[in-house]
């Protein structure tokens, strides 16, 4: 009895978060759980009335922590050019560690990814995955890219993280896939910031031959003043 009162939400929560990211989403269950804990079932349910209130708590924390805080963080940088050298070096300081010192926001990543086709894991990833990109695209809109240039970077960017996650976990002790290389952010930097390649221009062909036109013309018009003027000179009538 003396225990149950020890664990309040926070700790059902924390100890959730810990269960999913080493186990999964699908084996979130009240019993394991409260084995692990130490605990009776019954303790649980004095601060959930379900497991399913137990994983949107989960949920929450995780979008709040990863995603809302991050945001938060990075506005509070004066510079807004330097906003998203400032993200990227949150976001990848973030995956750092190897093997079993891994860090849990990595794995808890990857768990609910996996999850995503859960009914209530699903709307909660959609959701920070929207402001994640929509921030990151906002970012490099600063930085001095368009609109949609800086969108389409931030999907990109995006789109490399997961890949770079999902590579951490299942290549936990292969030090050619970590996001701790000293290099990586001007690397990311540099493939979301560089200027947009200029539009290719017409084929060279059609440029010389639109030069050999105008040329053609050119001379045609000055050709064409020649004569008209030696015309005239030849009707105009002279004196005595």
């Amino acid at each position: 009895m003396g225990r149950r009162a020890t664990l309040n939400r926070d700790d059902w929560i924390e100890a959730a978060t810990d269960w999913v990211a080493t186990h999964g989403v699908a084996s979130l269950a009240v019993e394991p759980l409260a084995r692990a804990l130490g605990v009776t079932k019954g303790a649980f349910y004095w601060c959930f009335t379900n497991r399913d209130e137990l994983l949107l708590a989960v949920l929450e924390r995780w979008e709040a922590q990863g995603t809302q805080a991050i945001i938060a963080l990075v506005e509070q940088v004066p510079d807004t050019a330097q906003q998203a050298r400032e993200l990227i070096r949150i976001v990848t300081r973030t995956v750092e560690g190897r093997g079993a010192d891994m860090p849990r926001p990595v794995r808890l990543q990857y768990a609910l990814w996996s999850a995503a086709a859960d009914p209530l894991v699903r709307p909660v990833v959609e959701r920070a995955t929207a402001a994640r990109v929509g921030f990151l695209a906002e970012t490099l809109r600063r930085a001095g890219l368009d609109a949609g240039t800086a969108r389409d970077r931030a999907t990109l960017g995006y789109a490399s993280y997961v890949g770079m996650v999902v590579l951490r976990v299942t290549h936990a002790n292969d030090e050619a896939v970590g996001m701790h290389r000293p290099g990586l952010v001007d690397a990311y930097l540099t493939m979301l910031l560089a200027p947009p390649p200029e539009p290719p221009g017409p084929p060279k062909q059609a440029v010389a031959k639109k030069a050999a036109k105008k040329a053609a013309k050119k001379a045609a018009t000055k050709a064409t003043a020649k004569t008209s003027k030696a015309a005239k000179a030849a009707n105009t009538p002279r004196d005595g």
